[in-house]
């Protein structure tokens, strides 16, 4: 390795480790009262130091939010290879999307970043997320495991409930979601699962 590729390699460990920080930071305060010192403090850097790889608090924020959705592409991809019920797509969904910190912020992004260039890039990834989510309604109906209705309907309501569900338990991390993950694969049967209905 030389000294070019040693350098790079440190560089893109500490702008990793400026994200994570922002990402618990932002999720515990909000984009608008998180200061810069509270992202690199527990780091041991300077506010400065963040410019070297962000120009703003925004340009930071749009990169947290871009961070936790690849986490949520690769999350999808790995269900969607997955052979069993669309109904069990969800629920593992569920089971490991909630478990990612930052979750929250997606639905959190202010209007006043919408100038921003990487802002059309988050909208592109929510837009085929939720294309994604609506599509195993759809093949859950087909396949028979989910109740019919309109697929993007149930999306929203389930995610909705979901996103109320992450605020109001102050869900950070796997431990504190595991209590109630059981009851959110109960909920998600009692509002999908045509099995379920069945047994009514």
């Amino acid at each position: 390795m030389n000294f070019n590729t040693r350098i790079t390699s440190k560089r893109i460990k500490k702008k990793d480790l400026i994200l994570e920080s922002a990402v618990h930071v932002f999720s515990q305060n909000g984009y608008h009262n998180t200061k810069l010192e509270q992202i690199t403090e527990s780091l041991g850097l300077t506010d400065k130091s963040i410019y070297y790889y962000f120009n703003s608090k925004g340009d930071l924020f749009i990169e947290v939010v871009l961070h936790v959705q690849s986490k949520l592409n690769k999350l999808i991809e790995s269900i969607n290879e997955m052979n069993n019920s669309h109904l069990d797509k969800i629920k593992t969904y569920t089971n490991k999307a909630m478990t990612i910190n930052g979750l929250t912020l997606l639905m959190q992004i202010p209007k006043s970043l919408s100038e921003f260039a990487k802002y059309d890039e988050i909208k592109f990834n929510e837009a085929q997320q939720y294309k994604t989510w609506s599509m195993w309604f759809k093949k859950g109906q087909i396949d028979g495991s989910m109740i019919h209705g309109d697929p993007d309907e149930h999306r929203n309501f389930l995610f909705g409930s979901l996103f109320y569900l992450h605020r109001w338990y102050a869900i950070t991390d796997n431990e504190s979601y595991a209590h109630i993950q059981p009851f959110i694969e109960q909920m998600i049967d009692r509002m999908y699962s045509t099995q379920f209905q069945r047994l009514q």
